[in-house]
């Protein structure tokens, strides 16, 4: 018999890829409980806050998954572009298997929420921290310098993150390659105008 807690985490997971598709305000209670298979009168048990805390707990979910996708990329990549080749790879084969209707895990809340909602705006602006982190974290290693990591890091999530709108809308991830295949070669001509290490 599943615990408890196994049907919090499904429904935080079945609410994380309905606000991912469709947002927050199209997403109902009966949405999650039907997609995670939750028992019905279990939504306000779990989350007391309502529609609310389950959103932030898809928020910080985001987060997690963020900084997973960036370290399995990692474990490609042997220098910055190819992280970054790894990353947009990960995210167009998601892309592409759901049929062209997830793309960020919070890109659509963010436009709807974050303009009137301080405290959803502020977990929003954690979750890219983290995101930021996370590359910034890859980069280093790889021969970037912290200063130009950070830079790098917002350069690479602008990228991806616009390449993900463009794709969705054309249901092709032509974008995503275009822009990825862009962004390495920027990438590139900065590592080449970086001074070398002492």
């Amino acid at each position: 018999m599943p615990r408890r807690t196994d049907s919090r985490s499904r429904m935080i997971a079945a609410a994380a890829e309905l606000f991912r598709q469709r947002g927050y305000h199209a997403t109902t209670f009966s949405d999650v409980v039907r997609d995670s298979g939750a028992p019905r009168g279990s939504t306000y048990f779990h989350f007391p806050g309502g529609k609310a805390e389950l959103a932030r707990e898809a928020i910080a979910r985001a987060g997690d998954e963020l900084e997973e996708m960036t370290g399995e990329a990692a474990r490609h990549a042997g220098d910055p572009g190819s992280l970054v080749r790894a990353l947009a790879q990960i995210m167009a084969g998601r892309l592409e298997r759901s049929g062209y209707q997830s793309g960020c895990a919070i890109a659509t809340m963010v436009l709807e929420l974050a303009p009137r909602d301080e405290e959803f705006s502020a977990a929003f602006d954690s979750v890219f921290a983290r995101w930021r982190a996370a590359l910034v974290t890859r980069f280093e290693p790889l021969g970037i310098s912290p200063g130009r990591a950070s830079a790098l890091a917002d350069l690479t999530m602008s990228a991806i993150e616009g390449a993900l709108v463009l794709s969705r809308a054309a249901r092709s991830t032509q974008p995503i390659t275009t822009t990825t295949e862009a962004l390495i070669s920027a990438i590139d001509h900065a590592a080449a105008a970086q001074p070398a290490a002492p």
